[in-house]
């Protein structure tokens, strides 16, 4: 399963209501700058992959502190409703920029021809979904879910990821009772005892069970060789012809932004409530504090932030050729770029 955002159709169920839409533009970043200045701005707009986040902190950041202007850039910044949607509104040059799966960046190319579009920096690079199970479930390792109880929505097993999941890790399905249930009920399901485990992303549905009973280690796919690559900076490749410095003013900001970020959480998520009022601070620190362990694979650890490894791009491309239904024939180097990365120190 995952919510990037073939999403990352992973299977989000947020509200986006239209009083949200418009209050996302009305509170588009805007930076402070004298008028002389602000003239001399390039602006782009950026459209995120969902309702701004504990994960989007860094955009604010750099915006609030004015990287974005130092790097001669006037950034509007408006939410999304789904990967899927902002591929299309960058196709469309609605946006510059956007945020967006790269799983789905990578199924809209087959699918949907989308093969105009490029990304340049991997944000999130460890897929979250998990088997979450509660404390003293017997299940601290893969093989252990054989012979349990499964609760689980259709959408899940659709995907084909649980079934890769077991695959790789020499799982026989047939040993796990799946038990169908629709609705967000499964952790309800989990917590009465009616399953043994769920699939589900380790934050922050793994949290949520948590916050009700203790729970076992929720066991990652992405630890197990099952991992989609999740939000990445997208722009169409005509753009990027012309305006490859500005973008590659734009990852310095935001990897600005992101140092900002990790060395002080609390600044980070009071700027982000300047921005987006309505949110739940609570909420948003702690995104800001989680989302840090899903930055990197083992692969890419160490290294800048916003750098793919190939071979995680690969793995991608072949879990979505071989279980979610993908035609076959992508390169990594048609969905990513690391050209327009700023040079590490």
């Amino acid at each position: 399963m995952q919510r990037t955002h073939i999403e990352q159709g992973h299977k989000m169920k947020l509200n986006f209501k239209l009083s949200t839409a418009i209050g996302a533009m009305l509170l588009s970043t805007a930076i402070t700058v004298s008028p002389g200045l602000a003239q001399d701005l390039e602006k782009m707009r950026l459209r995120l992959a969902w309702i701004a986040g504990g994960v989007d902190a860094p955009i604010f950041v750099a915006a609030e502190k004015g990287y974005f202007a130092e790097e001669g850039l006037m950034i509007d910044i408006v939410d999304g409703n789904g990967s899927t949607g902002t591929i299309q509104a960058v196709g469309n040059k609605d946006f510059e920029i956007g945020i967006a799966g790269l799983g789905a960046l990578a199924q809209a190319q087959q699918a949907a021809g989308a093969s105009d579009i490029i990304a340049v920096a991997g944000l999130l690079q460890k897929d979250p979904t998990s088997i979450i199970s509660l404390k003293g479930s017997g299940i601290t390792e893969p093989k252990d879910i054989e012979g349990k109880k499964l609760g689980t929505d259709a959408s899940n097993l659709e995907d084909g990821m649980i079934k890769a999941f077991a695959e790789a890790n020499d799982i026989d399905m047939d040993k796990v009772e799946i038990l169908i249930i629709n609705g967000g009920a499964d952790r309800v399901a989990l917590l009465k005892g009616d399953v043994d485990f769920i699939n589900g992303w380790a934050n922050p549905d793994g949290d949520k069970v948590a916050a009700m009973a203790p729970i076992e280690p929720p066991i990652l796919f992405a630890d197990h060789g099952v991992n989609i690559l999740g939000s990445s900076v997208i722009v169409r490749k005509d753009f990027l012809a012309d305006h490859g410095e500005e973008i590659t003013g734009f990852l310095s900001a935001i990897i600005r932004g992101k140092a900002d970020v990790e060395a002080d959480p609390e600044a980070a998520r009071d700027i982000f409530m300047e921005y987006r009022p309505d949110a739940d601070p609570e909420a948003i620190l702690d995104q800001i504090k989680t989302m840090a362990k899903y930055e990197h694979t083992a692969l890419t650890e160490g290294k800048p932030y916003g750098v793919l490894a190939p071979e995680d791009i690969e793995l991608t491309i072949s879990l979505l050729e071989k279980y979610a239904g993908m035609e076959p024939g992508l390169t990594p180097e048609d969905i990513y770029s690391d050209a327009y990365l700023p040079a590490s120190d």
